[in-house]
């Protein structure tokens, strides 16, 4: 279904290499000679307008000079009444000047409110300190406060160093209407556009109710996640720019990337990579290249080490070298070699020194890893001027309340640094602006003026449905005890059960999400479409009775369940930024609402709508069991595509249900965040038992694992171990699978616990027939980090290819040896057979974390 709709939603467009866009910044660098002026001394109430650089916009039409930035304006006005007799002043106002007019340039007819100093001298405002006129306490009484004007030769470059906020002024909450979420000044003279940024990875964030249902409400980045289709997320980001380009938009702030390792994150519905950093990594890609594709530019976050949310602004993440480079530093690592154009560093600590101070980490980000794009502070997460240690921009500009910090990279702050340190932070920002052609490409308009394009309605027809082929593609059947796919032949009823059904969307503070979308800055509002509202259109499409309980109120739901053949139990959780989960249950009274239902059901099946790992306790009473990663605005109809059969189920669990809390790790409430388990996490524990092992997912068949083989690749690719398997479909129904090859290193490599090297989804497979399946291991599949070296080593040897539905769902093993030729460093060169991969097949075995007791359950076969 995606090709279709890849074909009608427009072609793509092509970055610059970034060798030719440093080419082209560094000739832009050399022309920024024009000084700005600097305005500092405003008193609190006006510190909106205070230590900016305002640029010369030309002339008004008296002759004056006129000055700006970020939506503030410093002009000359003969007569502010418009009465001959008032004296001719400066006025720094939030209102854009008529240029064109005698006299009165705001058109308000009025003085009173004005900040301005008097002065007959049109050619120039008064330089240095002066006593400016202003509102300083409330009300309307005006103060008097010493300001100052002077000229900084390179304001230019400083003015791409620093973002203008939203927010008004300093510690308010008061929104400025028509500005993105992070702005910075376009300098039109050099043809260089504003960068207009807005949240998030799943949607264009309405951040005023005028925006509310004019985007797409996309699924989440987990819901994408579950997918495990890399081309699914290009589809997806490819029209995520395209509406983000609709809007004026030339930047995404997103899409963050961080591996979970905390099963209660508030923000794991916002992380791409599950708790996998192979699967992250290769699906960042897709997501990079297709909104870059679109001419916007991408920020991924959250770098780094902020995997919880509890403390997020004062904890310090302790992190061992080999840990960072094997579980949490790939997926950052897929991005910049997609070419990502910024990161945004993180709140938290790294090794006690925060995260946009941290010289350490972005020594890995740049020099390591080869970033070449800019680095910007999360919002308000600066503490100090750290651009010599490599923060290139701060943002967003301004200072702020209680826990947050910002306002570091003003002009005062930033002449005290070395010169090629200013030069260095200022040609990676205007490398991107070259490398993104955002003058061409992106450049619609400058806030204030963009007023059309935030209130324009950027989704679509193609849209909608490509939400919800992608829902639908994500949804996860966990089990299926005979009961799915429903059929008006089959089912002449059902029951829809719980308040998640109905659940309507509504913003009730910051952090608080939905059963759509998660809370924070990630969260969208939109035409959300229920799951009781899509069950029931469809049963209804078929001739099934539907009867509904949409309350928790146990007795009805019996009621309602006792009359259906089939009962359908939705259940949620909810989750934001700003603070982790409280535990993982589901909402409200779930898991005594299930007891209840399936007590007197002919058949269950619960709907879970979450924003990550939830506990499931009553999965043995129950038939059948499904979770969507929070679907955006198509959830009710996704899931009766699924439901119904219009779709087989194709999704995998992106992350481990654990069987209890204990089998997760809980958010670190001490000073310093240890991550003592190492690479334990998820299914990596062997202590940690799963409920549903992570990669797991049912389908609408049964699919049987053959012949797999090993063999050398050659010297024709990066492949150096090619892995083939046949899949065939043993059922009744024509379906794709997620074939997942989890490696086994030798015990050199210090883990003895298989972690994901290789998964392909492949086509749909028909009824008795088989698809090949290969998997090409490169040299960094098969190295492992030694942190005493502080650089990868290749393993040559003791190899163990796992191949199945699941971590814990192993259907064929291969095991097997390198070339010593080819294998660069060897570690043990008494297993090396020369010319040659050596295989052994052995038969299925199950992995994971998995007791005795528990296997026939879990090991359920698709």
């Amino acid at each position: 279904l995606l090709l279709p709709l890849m074909a009608v939603l427009g072609a793509a467009f092509e970055p610059l290499s970034w060798e030719e866009a440093y080419r082209r910044a560094e000739e832009t660098l050399a022309r920024m000679d024009v000084p700005l002026l600097f305005v500092t001394g405003l008193c609190d109430r006006q510190s909106f307008a205070n230590n900016l650089l305002y640029q010369n916009l030309g002339t008004t039409k008296g002759g004056a000079p006129y000055f700006s930035v970020g939506g503030y304006y410093l002009y000359f006005d003969p007569h502010c009444d418009g009465n001959a007799s008032t004296p001719a002043r400066w006025v720094l106002s939030e209102s854009d000047p008529d240029v064109d007019a005698d006299h009165d340039l705001d058109g308000d007819g009025l003085c009173s409110l004005d900040m301005h100093v008097k002065s007959t001298n049109f050619t120039m405002p008064p330089m240095g300190t002066q006593e400016w006129q202003m509102r300083c306490a409330e009300g309307e009484a005006v103060s008097s406060a010493n300001v100052t004007l002077r000229m900084v030769p390179q304001g230019e470059k400083l003015s791409l160093l620093r973002g203008h906020s939203y927010y008004k002024s300093n510690g308010t909450n008061a929104q400025r209407e028509y500005w993105y979420v992070g702005n910075t000044d376009a300098i039109p003279r050099l043809d260089l556009p504003s960068f207009n940024m807005q949240d998030a990875a799943a949607g264009f964030r309405p951040t005023f109710p005028g925006m509310v249902g004019k985007a797409t409400v996309w699924p989440s980045m987990l819901c994408m996640a579950a997918t495990w289709d890399p081309e699914a997320v290009r589809s997806y980001s490819e029209a995520l720019g395209r509406e983000f380009r609709g809007k004026g938009a030339n930047s995404i702030l997103g899409p963050s990337i961080n591996v979970h390792r905390v099963a209660r994150n508030g923000r794991n519905f916002e992380y791409l990579s599950g708790e996998d950093p192979y699967l992250g990594a290769k699906l960042v890609k897709g997501y990079v290249q297709g909104v870059q594709s679109e001419g916007v530019f991408a920020v991924v976050k959250h770098w780094v080490f902020n995997e919880q949310e509890t403390n997020r602004v004062s904890e310090s993440s302790i992190v061992d070298d080999k840990t960072a480079w094997e579980l949490y530093y790939p997926p950052f690592q897929a991005a910049v070699d997609a070419g990502v154009a910024a990161v945004m560093c993180s709140y938290n600590k790294v090794h006690g020194e925060y995260s946009c101070s941290n010289s350490k980490q972005f020594k890995v980000l740049k020099e390591s890893m080869g970033f070449k794009g800019f680095v910007q502070s999360d919002w308000w997460a600066t503490h100090n001027t750290s651009i010599a240690a490599g923060l290139d921009q701060e943002m967003p500009g301004i200072g702020s309340g209680v826990e947050y910090h910002g306002a570091f990279f003003d002009a005062n702050d930033l002449e005290a640094e070395e010169q090629t340190t200013i030069d260095q932070a200022a040609t990676r920002v205007l490398a991107v602006i070259h490398k993104m052609n955002l003058a061409a490409s992106t450049a619609a308009c400058s806030p204030p003026h963009c007023k059309d394009f935030l209130l324009k309605d950027v989704s679509s027809l193609a849209h909608v449905r490509l939400a919800r082929t992608l829902a639908a593609q994500s949804v996860v059947m966990l089990k299926n005890k005979d009961v799915l796919p429903l059929s008006s032949a089959s089912t002449k009823s059902i029951a829809i059960i719980g308040p998640a059904a109905n659940a309507s969307q509504g913003y009730v503070g910051f952090v608080t999400g939905d059963y759509y979308s998660g809370g924070g800055s990630g969260h969208m509002m939109g035409n959300v479409t229920s799951a009781f509202a899509g069950l029931r259109a469809r049963a209804q499409e078929l001739g099934i009775d539907v009867v509904f309980s949409l309350t928790d109120n146990k007795t009805t739901a019996a009621e309602a369940a006792a009359r259906a053949e089939v009962a359908f139990v939705v259940l949620g959780a909810t989750s934001g930024e700003g603070r982790d989960r409280p535990d993982l249950r589901l909402d409200g009274n779930a898991d005594a609402l299930v007891r209840e239902v399936s007590a007197v059901a002919k058949a269950t099946v619960v709907l879970v709508q979450a924003p990550g790992a939830v506990l499931m306790p009553w999965r043995d009473s129950v038939e059948g069991v499904l979770v969507m990663f929070l679907g955006g605005q198509q959830t009710g109809d996704a899931w009766a595509d699924i439901v119904f059969g219009d779709q087989v189920p194709t999704g995998r669990l992106p992350v481990m249900m654990p069987e209890a809390e204990e089998d997760s790790i809980p958010p670190g409430t001490e000073p310093d965040v240890v991550y003592s388990e190492g690479l334990a996490t998820s299914y990596r524990n062997p202590d940690f038992r799963a409920a549903y092992a992570f990669g797991h997912g049912l389908t609408y068949t049964t699919l049987e694992y053959q012949n797999a083989s090993s063999s050398l690749c050659g010297n024709t690719s990066e492949c150096e171990v090619r892995i083939r398997v046949s899949v065939k479909n043993t059922g009744g129904r024509a379906a794709p699978t997620v074939a997942q090859l989890y490696l086994q290193f030798p015990a050199a490599a210090g883990n003895s616990v298989p972690v994901l090297k290789g998964f392909k989804k492949t086509s749909e497979i028909s009824p008795g027939s088989s698809q090949e399946v290969v998997f090409e291991l490169t040299q960094h599949d098969l190295s492992y980090y030694s942190a005493e070296r502080g650089d990868w080593i290749k393993a040559t040897c003791d190899f163990t290819a796992h191949i199945g539905e699941s971590s814990a769902d192993i259907r064929e093993t291969v095991t097997f040896c390198l070339d010593g030729e080819n294998s660069g460093q060897v570690q043990n060169s008494s297993y090396r057979f020369p010319g040659r991969a050596r295989s052994v097949v052995s038969p299925p075995v199950f992995l994971g974390a998995l007791h005795p007791a528990r296997s026939a359950r879990d090991m359920q076969k698709v």
